[in-house]
C-alpha cells in the first residue's frame, strides 16, 4: 500500500474541500460537488470520508493541529520571551497562510458555535487555547508580558489571525494582495508581529 500516495490523496481532497466548505458553507457543498472537485467518484470519496460530517470534521482537524503544533513547537523552556512571541506569531501565520480558506470557516464555526465546535472543543480546540494561554500567563508571571485580562488578550489574538485570512476579499481590496500569495503572507507575518508585541510585550 502507498501510504504516502494516501496521504497525498487525502491533503487534496482535504484542500478541495476546505475550499468549497469556506465558499458555500457545510449546508451547501454535497459529497457529489466535492467529489467532482477532487475528480474523484463519489464512491472514492466515500472510501477516504465516510460521511461529509467525517470530511468536515477533518478540515478543520488539520487545521487546529497545525495551529497546536506551532504554538507547541515556539516554547522553548528558558528562551527569550520576545523571540518566542515572534515564533508563536510566525507558526499561526503559517497555519493560517497553507489553508487560508479555512479561516473563514473557523470564524464561521465561532459565530454559530457549530457542530464541529461543540463536538471536538473539549478534546482538540481547548487545549489550543489552554496552551496559549499558559504561555501568556508565564510571560506575565516573568515580568516580560504586561499584565492583563488574559481572556480578552486572548480573544484579541485570535481575530487578529482569523480574520485578515477569513476576510480575503476585503484583505485583497486593502492591501492589494491576494491573501494566497507569498507577499501577502509576508506581510501579514511583519505586521503581526509588530502589532502583537505592542499588545503583549511590558
Amino acid at each position: 500500500m502507498n501510504l504516502e500516495g494516501t496521504r497525498g490523496r487525502k491533503d487534496e481532497i482535504l484542500d478541495q474541500a476546505t475550499r468549497l466548505f469556506a465558499e458555500r458553507g457545510f449546508a451547501g457543498c454535497s459529497m457529489n460537488d466535492l467529489a467532482e472537485a477532487v475528480g474523484l467518484r463519489k464512491a472514492s470519496l466515500f472510501h477516504h470520508f465516510p460521511s461529509k460530517d467525517l470530511l468536515y470534521g477533518a478540515v478543520l482537524e488539520r487545521l487546529v493541529m497545525e495551529l497546536g503544533s506551532s504554538i507547541a513547537a515556539a516554547v522553548t523552556p528558558g528562551g527569550p520571551w520576545e523571540e518566542m512571541l515572534d515564533r508563536m506569531t510566525d507558526g499561526v501565520v503559517g497555519a493560517f497562510s497553507r489553508h487560508p480558506f479555512a479561516a473563514r470557516i473557523v470564524a464561521r464555526e465561532m459565530m454559530d458555535w457549530g457542530a464541529f465546535a461543540q463536538a471536538r472543543h473539549a478534546d482538540l480546540v481547548a487545549p489550543v487555547l489552554v496552551a496559549s494561554d499558559a504561555f501568556l500567563k508565564a510571560g506575565m508571571d516573568a515580568g516580560a508580558f504586561r499584565v492583563q485580562d488574559r481572556p480578552q488578550l486572548l480573544l484579541t489574538l485570535i481575530g487578529l489571525h482569523v480574520m485578515p485570512f477569513a476576510i480575503g476579499r476585503m484583505a485583497q481590496h486593502l492591501t492589494g494582495l491576494d491573501v494566497g500569495t507569498a507577499a501577502f503572507v509576508d506581510a501579514r507575518r511583519s505586521a503581526a508581529r509588530v502589532q502583537i508585541r505592542a499588545l503583549v510585550l511590558a
